[in-house]
């Protein structure tokens, strides 16, 4: 389990391949205001993995592991934020802008939303915890999709190349359905503040998904409740981390699977 998790904060080929792919739908999901394409990235994106590792990683104390998720994920979203960039240059000046802030875009670059995704993120940390775990891949599948992390960020690239766009003359004034905000303040700057905005939603959730994965880990390895195995090993895993144990402390049973 400890090497499944330290897997998933790696950069390997297939961490990266799923990575530009989900970039690329999230971005022309948004660009052409198609939810079934926003729905499909968040179901290949890879950059939850790292964020479980931050959880994992902190509950046990194995900060190379915390150092490394973090790298991780900090390097995924700036790729994410470059790849919406590209493709609000490339569709910038196309028909698609002509709808441009889009639904999709617009709902993540409000402060409404970002209010309502802080608590969704904190209890989708719960259910990543459980269902990586103990196996739920079909809880797990549901979480992906409310969790949300990737088309934020490619949301925020986009927005901000709207935004030159925009003060340079190459789109149209933006229509952000704002009603507490006076219509003479629907400017360019609406772009890059909905920009920031979105980026923050993706932020705050792997924030909440961090606390609320260790809070999770931590209710099961001390509740009296039916578990896996790996429940009872990870107090093993932390005083190792801790440094006050080895593993030649420990007699493990060995399974015929294993040999």
């Amino acid at each position: 389990m400890h090497d499944r998790f330290a897997d998933g904060v790696e950069f390997s080929f297939n961490y990266n391949t799923l990575l530009s792919v989900a970039s690329v739908l999230a971005g022309l999901g948004l660009a052409s205001n198609s939810s079934a394409t926003i729905i499909a990235s968040m179901l290949v994106s890879p950059i939850m993995g790292p964020v479980v590792g931050l959880a994992y990683g902190t509950t046990i104390h194995d900060w190379k592991m915390v150092k490394h998720s973090i790298r991780t994920e900090c390097l995924s979203l700036v790729f994410c934020i470059l790849v919406g960039a590209v493709i609000g240059a490339i569709t910038g000046p196309t028909s698609l802008a002509d709808e441009w802030p889009t639904s999709e875009m617009e709902s993540r670059g409000q402060l409404d939303n970002f209010l309502v995704a802080l608590p969704v993120a904190f209890f989708s940390g719960l259910g990543v915890a459980v269902s990586l775990l103990d196996d739920q891949t079909n809880s797990l599948v549901g979480v992906a999709i409310s969790a949300s992390l990737l088309p934020p960020a490619v949301n925020a690239g986009i927005l901000w190349v709207a935004y030159v766009f925009v003060k340079g003359g190459v789109l149209d004034e933006p229509k952000f359905d704002n009603t507490n905000v006076e219509e003479e303040l629907y400017d360019s700057k609406e772009y890059r503040r909905a920009g920031f905005f979105s980026l923050f939603v993706t932020l705050a959730n792997i924030l909440l998904i961090w606390i609320s994965g260790m809070l999770m880990f931590r209710l099961k390895e001390v509740l009296p409740i039916k578990k896996k195995i790996f429940w009872e090993d990870i107090t093993i895993a932390r005083k190792i981390y801790q440094k006050r144990a080895v593993m030649a402390d420990f007699d493990f049973p060995v399974s015929e699977t294993s040999l």
